[in-house]
């Protein structure tokens, strides 16, 4: 019973950490104007899609992202598409490539990327940014790039085990 708890427990955990982040990192270390966002959630549930089981990925893209829409959006529903459908890309990506942590991690770079530029162009659509696009890719893309990179770096084999190890023992239920 506790093993079918500890996901939704640290998908909640890596949605709350990324608002803890944002209050305790000390932006003065990078020029003011710089914008990081932290996207462990999203790194979190692309890890299940490729280690654990695909659908459930996509089950907790949409009900996170609806979450995350929730606390942090004032516009409903953005997370909560773009999120699965990030995991739908990841999931094709890795159907065509191979399977390693490399390459893992180097996708899911690509994978947050088109999810910051959907963002972006929705936002700019509704009129809710006047970033230009190189303004944006210069003050948010790229701070944000590197701050989830970090975070895979560290975090990616953990988390893999960990998902190998659920997947193991769900399979043997």
């Amino acid at each position: 019973m506790m093993k079918r708890l500890l996901l939704p427990f640290l998908a909640l955990m890596t949605l709350y950490s990324e608002s803890i982040f944002v209050r305790v990192f000390p932006v003065e270390l990078i020029e003011s104007h710089r914008i990081i966002v932290p996207h462990f959630l999203q790194i979190f549930i692309l890890f299940m899609a490729v280690f654990f089981h695909y659908r459930s990925a996509i089950v907790y893209a949409f009900v996170f992202g609806f979450l995350f829409d929730l606390f942090y959006t004032e516009i409903i529903g953005i997370y909560m598409l773009i999120f699965p459908l990030t995991i739908f890309l990841m999931d094709k990506m890795m159907k065509i490539l191979h399977n390693n942590l490399i390459v893992v991690g180097i996708s899911m770079i690509i994978n947050i990327s088109i999810l910051e530029l959907l963002v972006y162009q929705l936002n700019f659509i509704i009129q809710r940014t006047d970033f230009t696009l190189i303004q944006f890719a210069d003050w948010r893309l790229w701070p944000t790039l590197v701050l989830n990179a970090v975070f895979i770096i560290i975090f990616s084999y953990p988390i893999k085990l960990l998902m190998n190890n659920l997947r193991k023992e769900f399979i043997e239920q």
